[in-house]
């Protein structure tokens, strides 16, 4: 055991010497290294007292910082705290819309299905009607873009000419429609 414990001694008093600029002979011999002269040691004091004051002023600067960052810390902490209130008012105010839009959307879609035939003696084919809705529900214009004869395109105008809609949120309501029939 003594013999580990003298080595770790040795090799951490030669670590040491080295990390001091000593010889490692010397160092690990028990002699210690060679005092520096006054001249060179005497300008790195002065170098000293001005680091130390730079250090000191850059703390106080720091501190200065702190303070002001602090400060800007709190006033941007309130505002983004009233603007996240207002996401958070726009966010569900948005759902709501949405959650109207969706169950207005199923209601016309229901009507527009209680209004088609089921089966009619045209054959099968297909239309897709345009069409909007106005405050009170009514439909102001309805156009076919597209459709697989004539007959089809004004059964399927007629179809949706004739809703009596529930008043659209947002005061009126642009669509298109396809339809298929059998």
């Amino acid at each position: 055991m003594r013999h580990i414990s003298r080595l770790t001694l040795s090799f951490v008093s030669l670590a040491l010497a080295c990390a001091f600029g000593a010889s490692g002979s010397a160092w690990a011999q028990g002699e210690a290294p060679k005092p520096k002269t006054e001249e060179s040691a005497e300008p790195k004091r002065e170098e000293n007292k001005d680091s130390k004051r730079e250090e000191k002023t850059e703390k106080r600067d720091d501190k200065t910082d702190a303070n002001t960052d602090a400060n800007a810390d709190a006033k941007s902490e309130q505002k983004p705290k009233a603007t996240r209130d207002d996401k958070s008012a726009e966010k569900s105010a948005d759902k709501k819309n949405l959650a109207d839009n969706a169950a207005y959307l199923r209601k016309l879609a229901q009507l527009i299905r209680a209004r088609s035939p089921g089966v009619t003696n045209l054959g099968s084919g297909t239309a897709v009607v345009r069409f909007r809705l106005g405050a009170s529900g009514a439909p102001n214009s309805v156009a076919i873009v597209s459709a697989s004869t004539p007959k089809h395109g004004e059964l399927a105008r007629s179809i949706v000419s004739g809703l009596k809609a529930p008043p659209p949120p947002g005061g009126a309501y642009d669509g298109l429609q396809s339809f298929r029939f059998h």
